[in-house]
């Protein structure tokens, strides 16, 4: 499976892909995130038809800012 590496694009860039996967996720999809062979910090994420290549810090600080967000 080939899988977009968004590891180095602009923060924006990779919040819009990280709230896709979300949306995806509220609607019943599973998500499977797994370590990428590379090594730490990189992870590969799919869920439906979204297949990335990305770093867990992003992920986790995104993850984060959405949950502060909702409990406001």
């Amino acid at each position: 499976m080939k899988r977009e590496d968004i590891r180095l694009k602009p923060r924006e860039e990779k919040e819009k892909v990280y709230l896709k996967i979300d949306t995806l996720f509220q609607l019943g999809i599973e998500v499977s995130i797994k370590e990428h062979k590379s090594g730490f910090p990189a992870v590969t994420v799919d869920c439906g038809d979204v297949h990335i290549l990305t770093d867990i810090l992003s992920l986790e600080q995104w993850w984060a800012k959405k949950k502060q967000i909702e409990w406001r």
